[in-house]
């Protein structure tokens, strides 16, 4: 995430509506210091890094079905704001995707275990310790100073999903 060769071949290699995943380790706390300082900056570079060769936009995650001790953060970086919007999907419209995608089991029960819409519909809002820590950036990135009663504006003046 600090070589930027890599970080552009990385976003090249995807197609125009391209997402990238990656985890980014054990969520913060709001306790935790501003994303650029402390144990946090890695975070902080990568996200910078995504941003300067084209990602248009980025969300994270928090999961905690790996049991691992704390649940972890995972970062969400879109080519374009179509592949974004499909993000932001209902959870009846990823429940009908999943349905139509997936093969059925023999057995009857749910080829997934931990993941359905209601589940993506809580991945779609960023967990408030992250929002918290990333707000406390010098100076306070543009979209924190516009959050409205909790709705995100997106860069065309109107509102996004949180």
């Amino acid at each position: 995430y600090k070589d930027n060769q890599f970080v552009e071949a990385l976003f090249e290699g995807l197609t125009e509506e391209g997402v990238f995943v990656a985890q980014l380790g054990e969520t913060e706390t709001i306790h935790d210091p501003a994303v650029e300082s402390g144990p946090l900056k890695d975070k902080a570079h990568m996200m910078e890094a995504l941003e300067s060769v084209g990602f248009e936009s980025m969300t994270i995650y928090d999961e905690g079905h790996p049991h691992f001790e704390a649940p972890w953060n995972f970062l969400v970086a879109f080519k374009d704001h179509k592949s974004r919007a499909r993000w932001y999907r209902s959870p009846a419209a990823i429940e009908i995707d999943l349905h139509r995608r997936l093969r059925r089991t023999g057995s009857g029960r749910p080829v997934l275990k931990f993941f359905d819409g209601a589940t993506m519909a809580g991945y779609q809002v960023p967990p408030r310790s992250h929002q918290t820590v990333y707000c406390r950036k010098e100076p306070a990135p543009r979209e924190c100073e516009e959050r409205v009663a909790g709705v995100d504006r997106d860069p065309a003046g109107g509102t996004a999903a949180p």
